[in-house]
């Protein structure tokens, strides 16, 4: 059951559309919502004369300050037509380690597509990828542009692989609310495919009353993350479902894989599990 949703917010358009998304989701799951602002430390290129650094830290902390406040606004804003159950949480640090932290007592995070903290040289890649990693909660990564929490038509890339069994799993009470829910097969064309696996899959999922297709969309290729993003966009799903970094997270960091690729160009909102 997902009755405790934790979602992420800062000052940006997007973290409005993010939020509404997740009212949205807690209404129709009867879930509570927590509302989530971490504060980083100001951190400033070292490019600044040191007669010049204590001015760029105030700068960069009055903007993080601000972004906060906004922040809150938001959330307060965006909940005030609703159910009371809602909470408004504020933390400052590193901010996966303070979704982290707080996810311990959620069912479910929501994060941005493309959340930062700090430089790039520092943290390379958005929260949402070391969140996944690290928060032991099913992560909902929304494209800065979604608001709609109405998944009617979803997406499971399934492999058989220990994480997107954990993915399914997981993501089983928006399936039961879910207008149709596809399972797509991304099968390498030099390995035989078990058809008695989606066949299982389905009739699993169908004993927990999900409108599955009867069908498996198979797509055998050797560009697995090409062909998946390629799949979702033009089967114009409102959901994915994955299994996040079934393999090793250095490789996909250093030479691609379905994971990164997909969570960095996906359109459409993406839960993963780890």
């Amino acid at each position: 059951m997902l009755r405790d949703l934790l979602v992420h917010v800062d000052g940006s358009d997007g973290g409005r559309r993010r939020v509404k998304l997740a009212v949205g989701l807690a209404q129709r799951l009867d879930a509570r919502l927590t509302g989530l602002h971490v504060t980083p430390a100001p951190d400033i290129e070292p490019l600044y004369r040191p007669s010049l650094v204590d001015a760029a830290v105030a700068r960069a902390a009055e903007k993080l300050m601000q972004d906060a406040r906004n922040a809150a606004t938001i959330f307060h804003e965006e909940t005030a037509r609703v159910s009371p159950d809602t909470k408004w949480v504020e933390a400052a640090g590193d901010v996966v380690h303070g979704v982290c932290a707080r996810a311990r007592y959620a069912d479910m995070v929501i994060l941005g597509q493309y959340e930062q903290q700090d430089s790039p040289q520092r943290h390379p890649l958005p929260i949402a990828h070391s969140a996944v990693l690290k928060c032991g909660r099913p992560v909902l990564v929304v494209p800065e542009t979604v608001e709609t929490s109405v998944f009617s038509k979803v997406a499971i890339a399934w492999d058989s692989s220990r994480e997107a069994v954990r993915a399914i799993h997981d993501a089983l009470p928006l399936l039961r609310v879910a207008g149709s829910v596809d399972i797509v097969s991304m099968i390498v064309p030099t390995v035989e495919h078990d058809e008695t696996d989606g066949a299982s899959l389905s009739a699993h999922m169908a004993h927990h009353g999900i409108n599955v297709a009867k069908d498996i969309v198979q797509v055998r290729t050797l560009d697995e993350h090409h062909a998946l993003r390629q799949q979702i966009e033009h089967g114009h799903y409102d959901l994915l479902v994955m299994g996040a970094y079934s393999h090793p997270v250095w490789m996909e960091f250093i030479f691609g894989g379905p994971t990164e690729s997909t969570l960095f160009s996906s359109k459409t909102p993406v839960l993963v599990s780890h």
